[in-house]
Order: C-alpha cells, then sequence, then structure tokens
C-alpha cells in the first residue's frame, strides 16, 4: 500500500514537470503520455517484485538468518559481519533492524551488539546496486516464466516461495528495462539535458535522492533507478554517487517512520541508523571526485568523456554501484570502533525513564507486521513475545497472591489496573495470531500455530483465574474488613510459590522447545495436591456456623480453587508441549 501511495506522488511530480517542458516549443516532441505510463509500469513492477524477492527470502532463509544474527554476535566485528550477511540476503535492513531490537528487549543481545549489526545490516543493502548494475535484464522474462512455474506448478511449500523469489527478481529487472525504455526519448531533449547537467551539484542531488527515497520508502528502488538512468548515458558518475548518498539518508526517514509508537530501544536503534548514515554522506561530501576516482579505479574503468551519452552508460552503472559499496564500507570502517560513542549519544536523547521501565514494556515488542510475510519468522516473534509476557506475568501473579499485606486498597487498585493491562496485552498477541493465520501455512506451520493459539487461549484463563479468584477475593475481603488466618495464609503462600513455579515452567517449556522443563510441572503435582489437602483439613477442623467465619471460608476456598485452577491449566500446557513437541 505504502508503495502504491509512493508511485502516485511520483506520477504527479512526473506530469507537473512534463506539463512545463511541454508549455515550451522544442524542436524534439515527446509522447509525455506513453513514457510517463512506461517509466511508471516499469517502477510500479520493479516495486513489486523486490517486494516478493524479500518475501520469499524470508520464508525461505528468514530462520537461518535469525539464528544467526542471535549467535554471531559475541564482538562488534562478528556483529557487523552477520548484519552485512543477513541484509545481503533478506534484502531488507529493516527486517533486520526489527529482529535486532527484539533481541536487546529479549535480553540476547546488548544495544552495543545491536549498533554493530546495524551498521553492517547498511553495507549489506549495497548488494541490491551490484545485483541491477549487471546488464541481464535480457534474462528478466525468462526469470518471470520459471519463477511463475514453480509458484503454480510446486506441490512443496518452500519450492513455492523459491519460485516467488525468482519471479520477484525477473520483476525487477523487467520494471527497469520498461523504465530504460521509458526514458529513451529524453537522450535528445534538450530540457531534460539540461536539468541533468544540474545533478553536477552533489547538494542537488543528494535532496533529489533524499526525496525520492521518502516518497517510495525504498533506497533500493532510488538506487535502481538512478543505475537505469545511468545505463542510458543521463548520469555522470559524481551525479550518480551525489543520489546514492542522497538515498541513503533518504532510507532514514524510512527507519524513523517505523519507530513511531514502537519501543524506545526501537528509537534508540532508529537514531544509531540515522546517524551513521547522516555522519557518513557528511564525511565523503567534500571527497565525491576521490571516490568518483576510486570506483573507476576498483571498476578497471578509464576515465570517460562526459558528453558521450554512449560511453557513460557503458561504465557508470557498474562505477555507482561499486562507488556505493565503498563509501558504506568505508564508513563501517571507521565507525565501527566507535560504537560505544553511538550508543552513549542515542541513550542521551532517549534516555531510560520510569515510564519505560514500569508502563512501556507491557507493550509487545516483537510482533512486527514486516515479519507477516514469513509466517515461521512471525512465530518466532510470538514465543519471543510470550518470554516477555511471561516475566510481566509472573511477577505480577508473585504480587498479587502475596499474603503480607492481604487488603492494602492501594495494593488492590495497583493490581487491577495491572490486570487490565494484562489482558490488553494477551490480545495484542492473540490478535497477531489471527494475522499470521491468514498466510498460506504448510503441515508443519499450521501445527504449530495451533499450539501457539491453544497456550495463548490458555492464558487467558489463567489471568481470568487470577482475577475471579485472587484479586475478587481481596476486593470481598477489604470490603467485609476480614482476611484468612495467619495458618491459611502461610499454607496460601506456599501454594502461591509451588503454582507460580508451575506456571513458570510450563511457560518455559513452551518458548525454549524443553521438555525437561514441562515434566518439573508435572512432578509438582503431588506436593500442590498435598498443600490443597492441608488447607481442607484446616478449614474443616476452624468451621464454625456463624456469618463471619462462613465468609472466610468462602473465601479461604474461593482461593484454593484458583491456585487448583491454576495448576490444572500449567499442568495443559506442558502436556500440550509434550504431546506436540514432535510436530511442532
Amino acid at each position: 500500500m505504502q508503495h502504491i501511495k509512493s508511485v502516485s506522488i511520483f506520477a504527479l511530480l512526473l506530469i507537473f514537470v512534463s506539463q512545463s517542458f511541454a508549455a515550451d516549443d522544442y524542436t524534439v516532441q515527446l509522447d509525455w503520455t506513453t513514457m510517463i505510463m512506461t517509466l511508471l509500469g516499469g517502477l510500479a513492477l520493479f516495486l513489486f517484485g523486490l517486494d516478493l524477492l524479500i518475501k520469499g527470502l524470508l520464508t525461505v532463509a528468514g530462520e537461518q538468518m535469525k539464528n544467526l544474527l542471535s549467535k554471531l554476535t559475541v564482538n562488534r566485528i562478528s556483529g557487523a559481519l552477520s548484519g552485512t550477511l543477513v541484509t545481503a540476503v533478506i534484502q531488507s535492513s529493516s527486517v533486520t533492524t526489527v529482529l535486532v531490537v527484539g533481541f536487546v528487549s529479549a535480553g540476547l543481545m546488548t544495544v552495543t551488539q545491536a549498533a554493530s549489526v546495524i551498521m553492517g545490516a547498511n553495507l549489506g543493502t549495497t548488494i541490491t546496486a551490484q545485483i541491477v548494475a549487471f546488464k541481464i535484464t535480457k534474462l528478466a522474462l525468462l526469470m518471470i516464466a520459471v519463477g511463475f512455474s514453480i509458484q503454480f506448478f510446486a506441490k512443496r511449500s518452500k519450492m513455492r516461495h523459491i519460485g516467488e523469489l525468482i519471479l520477484g527478481l525477473g520483476l525487477i529487472f523487467f520494471g527497469m528495462n520498461l523504465m530504460s525504455e521509458g526514458m529513451a526519448p529524453l537522450r535528445s531533449y534538450e530540457p531534460f539535458l539540461n536539468l541533468m547537467t544540474q545533478m553536477q551539484n552533489p547538494f542537488y542531488g543528494i535532496l533529489v535522492g533524499l526525496v525520492f527515497t521518502a516518497l517510495v520508502q525504498s533506497s533500493s528502488a532510488t538506487i535502481g533507478i538512478v543505475i537505469v538512468m545511468a545505463s542510458n548515458g543521463f548520469l555522470t558518475l559524481p551525479a550518480g554517487i551525489a543520489l546514492s548518498m542522497g538515498a541513503d539518508i533518504g532510507t532514514c526517514v524510512t527507519a524513523m517512520l517505523a519507530a513511531i509508537g514502537k519501543s524506545r530501544d526501537a528509537v534508540r536503534s532508529a537514531l544509531i541508523h540515522v546517524g551513521f548514515n547522516i555522519l557518513g554522506v557528511l564525511i565523503w561530501l567534500p571527497f565525491i571526485g576521490a571516490l568518483a576516482a576510486l570506483s573507476v579505479w576498483v571498476s578497471h574503468s578509464t576515465p570517460v568523456d562526459i558528453t558521450t551519452m554512449q560511453t557513460l552508460a557503458e561504465n557508470t552503472p557498474r562505477e555507482i554501484a561499486n562507488a556505493n559499496t565503498l563509501f558504506k564500507l568505508s564508513a563501517l570502517i571507521l565507525f565501527l570502533p566507535m560504537i560505544s560513542l553511538f550508543v552513549w549519544v542515542v541513550y542521551k536523547f532517549v534516555p531510560v525513564n520510569e515510564t519505560e521501565n514500569n508502563q512501556a514494556d507491557i507493550k509487545p515488542q516483537f510482533l512486527d507486521d514486516s515479519l507477516l510475510k514469513a509466517p515461521e519468522l512471525a512465530m518466532e516473534a510470538v514465543l519471543m513475545e510470550l518470554n516477555n509476557f511471561r516475566d510481566k506475568y509472573i511477577r505480577f501473579f508473585k504480587r498479587s497472591t502475596d499474603s503480607k499485606d492481604f487488603i492494602n486498597l492501594n495494593r488492590i487498585s495497583i493490581e487491577d489496573t495491572y490486570l487490565g493491562r494484562l489482558k490488553r496485552y494477551q490480545r495484542e498477541i492473540l490478535f497477531y495470531l489471527g494475522k499470521i493465520s491468514r498466510a498460506d501455512l504448510d503441515e508443519k506451520l499450521q501445527v504449530r500455530y495451533t499450539k501457539l493459539i491453544s497456550v495463548v487461549n490458555i492464558i487467558e484463563s489463567m489471568i481470568e483465574s487470577i482475577e475471579a479468584g485472587i484479586i475478587q477475593a481481596k476486593h470481598q475481603a477489604f470490603e467485609n474488613k476480614i482476611q484468612p488466618s495467619p495458618t491459611m495464609i502461610n499454607l496460601l503462600g506456599d501454594l502461591s510459590k509451588e503454582v507460580g513455579h508451575g506456571m513458570d515452567h510450563a511457560l518455559l517449556s513452551l518458548i525454549e522447545k524443553d521438555s525437561e522443563k514441562a515434566l518439573v510441572v508435572l512432578s509438582v503435582k503431588s506436593k500442590i495436591d498435598h498443600l490443597i489437602q492441608t488447607a481442607l483439613e484446616h478449614q474443616t477442623r476452624n468451621f464454625k456456623a456463624d456469618a463471619q467465619r462462613m465468609m472466610i471460608f468462602r473465601l479461604e476456598m474461593q482461593m484454593v480453587d484458583a491456585f487448583k485452577r491454576l495448576h490444572t491449566l500449567s499442568k495443559r500446557i506442558a502436556r500440550y508441549q509434550l504431546t506436540q513437541e514432535n510436530k511442532g
């Protein structure tokens, strides 16, 4: 949808420019309608192909890339390498950043490690320019045919996604070819050539690249169009470098927009991305000529006459791609040792505050819609979110069952508020699972999905049991000025400890796919049964037929029943994990 809006805006700009050019009487008359349709059609196919390519790569290799990110970040160099490799494969630095922020929030990665991965991801995006710089547009229709055939006829889900990424790559090259055809008449159109001459001013080129990237929300699209223009001889190497630098800054707009409404860690990650990209451009800006010369040398090209379009078209696309890689590689080498400074600065801009520590962390950290293109990755995000939920839920359970301050009205009010947050949190996880169900799930993924949604529903029952059996009991105790006896309070404390231990292990058995933790849940059954039996015997011995004692009896039974139900639900999760572990 974002790309459709961007193409529409681009169309309006083209129409405005074409009308301005057409207002003057030039010798060369152009068919603006056909040109604009060809350009827009090519751009639309290019962006659609890029989406298909990313979706296919995420599905085919997304899980391996996630594991690589989580394991190869022991130091800043390996972190940068893993970020480069992952982004080069999945062709999306945004998805890499989402995964990194998730790992930081889960405690699997420090902010310093995350910064190195983000810097590496910036270098990984240069693979797009390298790919499109190869003049293989003649193979575009063949790739489209092969990709569509695999996607249409393959029975296995993985093969269909491989076909999808081949189809996407074919559409990228076919779209580039169409854009090139649409621009071809401009080679002899004087007003356009005069406009391209102004691109020799690097500030103008950077501005154009920045604005266009912000509009289409894809630096890869901007680089693709730059290389198409260079292939037609419209751009010199310095002008192409300036446009690619503008695209590097423009992609920061995407990162900041993606961070809106997300966690403060997401904002910090986006700021590191912004600072890294802008500083890289500022450092190289005075040396664009030197970067161009280095790129020519690396490309084994010879200096060309910039007035000869044919010569420009021969060498410039490859030189622009190489300059883009050299520019980002040098920035990575320069700034990688300065990661600590980057982290210090972003924490000055976005400091840790009380809201972040207490309230903001109850919101989902990992449920990003960009992962829905790869259901397996989306389900892993749900598991990470469930781990975050488990931590909040178990701490809430311990607070709400603490019997030392049984009828404190302030504590009850806080528990009520937090209970509402937990309910909304659980519903957001359930809603995200609903989005996953719209994807094409193979048999294995369907089994995993069924297990996840069943457990999230069990969690809802757990929350309801705490609300009805414990929170409401505290309200009744406050209203009637009663509370359990000291002996019963101790028994309830022991029950709370064992039941909480069982719930924690049940959820961990699902999250970590650990059957040993599931067996721990079943092993504490006899101890919990003994505590429940002891509580019932205590109630029987101390039962009196008076109104106050009857209220206390009902209160105690209500809480004992709640603990009993919570342990039953924990056993359901544990048994579900044990019976499904070979299928999920």
